[in-house]
């Protein structure tokens, strides 16, 4: 089955860490989503009318801040992507939340319109540590975990920020052990990263000091999410059994997605699509460009095995071989068994197949392990 990602490129002001495609709207949202929710259902009239009939187990909405949407604008979403796709019984339909959005009425008329899963934008529960990363709300505080995880009938999960400058490694530990406490289903747990052309980028820098913090910090948050029961399976994200985030294996799993929104991809029919509109012209025109993004086998199979060795229990090599219909260069396979000699990957032979993982090492350095094994497709 395939899934769904609605981008909801609007925030009430943009953070100074965020590399995202959106569009501050401050108090001014209500005509922009108005207009932003016209031109998604035109979109998904356009490109679904007329097309055969597909399930769909998954709907994610993200941004953004998708909570700036009213619940029944999230409710007209999913009645027109129930009109164009067989929505599974018990499909995953999973909404971003930012705490200033945060009320219990509003959390429950996202239910009652189909949500079922919520994933709560904390960050970091420390003022100081907000001011530092330049976090646009106030941080989230005892009344909105309360509020969030007082709502029955939903899944909650939460995204943390480790790694931070000056952050202790007790405050880190407070946020999870404080979110864990409430029950969470889902934690992720990112590392912060300093994109290019962020306010962030141009007051900071990870230096070698910080890069030592950011490796502690990623082994304690895994050691103390283990600790408490969580499955560490995918590099920044932890679940309780059976609780993983569906949508998200997709794109990790290199199965198939739609997307819908200014700047959003499709991964459809083994190929991939990209709207390459902002906002502004995404609500004006009666017209939406589609654009193929073109890649050659080796960026393909580049793409699976960067995507794929996200996941904690990795590829199958000889999978990869019969969907995407290649053969594995003999170059690649020879920094495979590099990085299985320096004790970065865990490369299993099984039934004629090779299966490749992460060590427990090789998860802490995977943007490096991993760049070395497909720089040569790339």
């Amino acid at each position: 089955m395939t899934g769904v990602y609605i981008h909801i490129p609007l925030c009430f002001a943009k953070c100074d860490y965020c590399a995202f495609y959106s569009e501050p709207v401050g108090q001014g949202a209500g005509a922009v989503r108005r207009a932003l929710v016209d031109g998604l259902l035109r979109e998904m009239d356009a490109r679904l009318d007329g097309k055969e009939r597909v399930g769909a187990d998954t709907v994610y909405f993200g941004g953004g801040t998708p909570s700036l949407l009213e619940p029944d604008q999230v409710d007209r979403i999913l009645g027109v992507l129930r009109e164009r796709l067989d929505i599974a019984a018990g499909a995953e339909i999973t909404l971003e939340m930012n705490p200033r959005d945060l009320s219990a009425e509003r959390l429950e008329a996202y239910r009652d319109a189909g949500v079922n899963r919520a994933v709560l934008g904390v960050q970091t529960l420390s003022e100081r540590l907000h001011r530092i990363i330049g976090r646009s709300c106030p941080p989230c505080t005892g009344r909105e975990l309360d509020i969030f995880f007082g709502v029955p009938g939903i899944t909650h999960c939460a995204d943390l920020i480790a790694g931070i400058p000056s952050q202790r490694d007790d405050e880190l530990i407070h946020d999870i052990d404080t979110i864990a406490g409430y029950g969470a289903a889902h934690l992720s747990v990112y590392l912060l990263t300093i994109e290019h052309g962020t306010p962030l980028w141009r007051r900071m820098s990870i230096d070698d000091k910080a890069e030592s913090l950011q490796k502690r910090h990623f082994e304690a948050a895994r050691a103390r999410l283990r600790g408490l029961g969580y499955d560490h399976y995918e590099i920044s994200n932890y679940a309780r059994t059976g609780f993983e985030s569906r949508h998200n294996m997709k794109y990790w799993r290199f199965e198939p997605y739609y997307g819908f929104g200014p700047g959003a991809h499709s991964f459809v029919d083994g190929e991939r699509y990209f709207n390459p509109m902002t906002l502004p012209g995404y609500i004006g025109p009666t017209q939406l460009p589609h654009v193929k993004d073109d890649r050659g086998p080796g960026s393909v199979t580049a793409e699976y095995i960067m995507t794929g060795l996200r996941l904690l229990r990795g590829i199958s090599l000889g999978e990869m071989e019969r969907r995407l219909g290649v053969t594995l260069p003999g170059e690649v396979m020879e920094r495979i068994r590099k990085a299985v000699e320096e004790g970065s990957l865990v490369l299993e032979e099984r039934d004629g197949d090779n299966l490749i993982r992460l060590s427990e090492r090789g998860v802490i350095f995977s943007d490096s392990v991993i760049f070395s094994i497909v720089e040569h497709l790339l």
